[in-house]
């Protein structure tokens, strides 16, 4: 054979595949082993119990949630700041990362020998990733599982732990490398996919779980090698034991021994029989779940059938408070319910300053005119809640306030009024002890108080009311006029002078040839004031 033809000699290259299903494929057992192996979906993702549930989920043509969360933790584990993982979105997210990987010059599955580039698979492809057949699927998740077996940091440290790999070995005191136990699920035995054993005709058995499924091979390192499925039920299971007992090579002579290839057939039967414990186990616990899934579905779909409200409505609810409320044109009529009715606001100064006279307190003696559309009791207590007794206005043996329905009685007397701390207030104010007029007096048309530090002076004057400015019903503006006389005040009997011969106004009062002016400037300043008291 000449140079020419050992130089264009096409590489190793598997024949395609003549599989029907998932389960016939290597690929399947590949994916789902590396499942097992470095991930813990099957006890996350919800019905991914065993290799039959991964091969149905790919048998779909639609999204389901078994091959979107796979999907999705094999992006994480390349990309661990991806965050379009839903179920709608997880499809253009497998393209846009497999596509980074396409355009290295890393050889994948997709690698065209003649362009010497990767081909991207998804190029023209319509649907998406879950309209496609199950074939393409487990190509792209058999391609996802390689790339993280090489680029994915935490798959590579499980690795390299296991195996006893030292990246820096130049560093001084580095722990020596301790063997994993054997029974750890991140040690070299358990992280390993090897057969289970090989019978008499060199076929080599494959398992991935404690499942029933078992694949057989043929020599994996051959192109003409063999992948399908025998068993994945246990009465399969069982029926494929009694035809390896029944292919058992007899026994040798006395003078001879028995093969290699015998011996492993037997220990691949002692293998498989004693595996049929753990089997029950699995196959129970499955059952279990399984059952867990079907409740929960028959929950959900009860769910949305049934009311979620717990209250029976006896009516529907309105909360339209108007007077003009056509019950008739409705065809609703509010028999036991009252209406609410609209107060002016002239009718509620008068009601204020009505209670201020008679109760002396900052509270209405009385219930509002304004009801109530709903029929339900309107008194509340200290926390915002209706109250349950009949002496709900009583609280601590204080008076409440008549609003919430107490009666005209008290319990005790009202409390003691407190002391007023400023000067003027204290001078001003009368005795607490007595009680309250009934009523104010009236000076220029204004109401004004005689008691408390916004009463009016003996030497002030209230003003009158001025067009155009709002009215106030809590205090007046008032001025004190300068006297006439020169003599001042007596001390004993005025309240506006201090020690010094000054008013409370600033005038000074031993000054009689400046009387004429103050005056003229009092003037002045009563015709230029902007007392909120005299407004409308």
């Amino acid at each position: 054979m000449s140079s020419s033809a050992k130089l264009q000699k096409r590489p190793h290259v598997c024949p395609p595949s003549d599989a029907t299903h998932p389960k016939d494929r290597w690929e399947s057992l590949f994916v789902y082993s590396f499942i097992c192996k470095f991930t813990n979906l099957r006890h996350k993702v919800e019905g991914l119990e065993s290799p039959m549930d991964l091969e149905d989920a790919l048998m779909q043509k639609e999204p389901n949630n078994i091959v979107s969360q796979i999907l999705a933790q094999f992006i994480v584990n390349l990309k661990p700041q991806t965050r379009n993982l839903s179920i709608d979105q997880i499809s253009t997210t497998v393209v846009s990362v497999l596509g980074e990987y396409f355009k290295s010059s890393e050889r994948t599955i997709f690698w065209d020998e003649d362009l010497r580039v990767n081909i991207d698979p998804f190029e023209g492809l319509e649907g998406g990733f879950f309209a496609t057949d199950w074939d393409f699927k487990l190509k792209i998740l058999r391609q996802l599982v390689e790339l993280q077996l090489c680029h994915a940091p935490d798959i590579k440290a499980t690795i390299d732990n296991a195996w006893g790999v030292v990246h820096n070995k130049h560093k001084k005191n580095q722990a020596p490398f301790v063997p994993l136990d054997p029974s750890d699920p991140k040690s070299r035995e358990k992280l390993q996919l090897t057969p289970i054993g090989q019978d008499c005709q060199r076929k080599r058995y494959w398992i991935a779980d404690d499942s029933p499924r078992v694949y057989v091979s043929t020599n994996p390192w051959k192109i003409t090698a063999t992948f399908q499925t025998v068993s994945s039920t246990k009465e399969e299971y069982l029926a494929t034991i009694e035809n390896l007992k029944a292919n058992t090579p007899p026994e040798p002579k006395k003078s001879k021994k028995r093969s290699k290839l015998e011996l492993a057939h037997i220990s691949l039967i002692e293998a498989l029989e004693a595996r049929i414990e753990a089997i029950d186990v699995e196959l129970a616990r499955v059952q279990r779940v399984r059952k867990k899934i079907e409740q929960k579905r028959l929950l959900l779909a009860q769910a949305e059938v049934r009311q979620t409200r717990t209250r029976r409505q006896t009516r529907k609810p309105d909360y339209v408070y108007s007077n003009d409320f056509d019950t008739e044109a409705s065809g609703k009529a509010w028999d036991d319910g009252d209406e609410y009715q609209y107060q002016e606001e002239e009718r509620l100064e008068d009601e204020y300053e009505q209670d201020f006279s008679e109760g002396g307190r900052r509270g209405r003696s009385g219930p509002s005119v304004g009801t109530r559309r709903s029929t339900r009791t309107s008194t509340l207590n200290a926390n915002g809640k209706r109250e349950g007794s009949s002496d709900s206005w009583l609280w601590r043996g204080e008076r409440r306030s008549t609003r919430l329905s107490g009666g005209e009685a008290l319990l005790d007397a009202e409390p003691r009024r407190k002391r007023a701390r400023t000067e003027e207030s204290t001078a001003s104010a009368p005795s607490t002890d007595g009680g309250l007029p009934e009523s104010y007096p009236v000076a220029n048309g204004v109401r004004i108080k005689n008691s408390g530090a916004a009463a009016l002076k003996p030497t002030e004057i209230a003003m009158e009311e001025i067009a155009g400015k709002k009215k106030s019903k809590f205090w007046v503006y008032a001025v004190e006029p300068i006297p006439a006389t020169s003599s001042p005040e007596p001390p004993s009997t005025s309240r506006s002078s201090d020690a010094n011969g000054r008013g409370a106004n600033g005038h000074n009062l031993d000054r009689p040839e400046e009387s004429e002016d103050a005056q003229s400037s009092a003037n002045m300043v009563l015709d230029g004031s902007l007392s909120p008291a005299t407004s409308p």
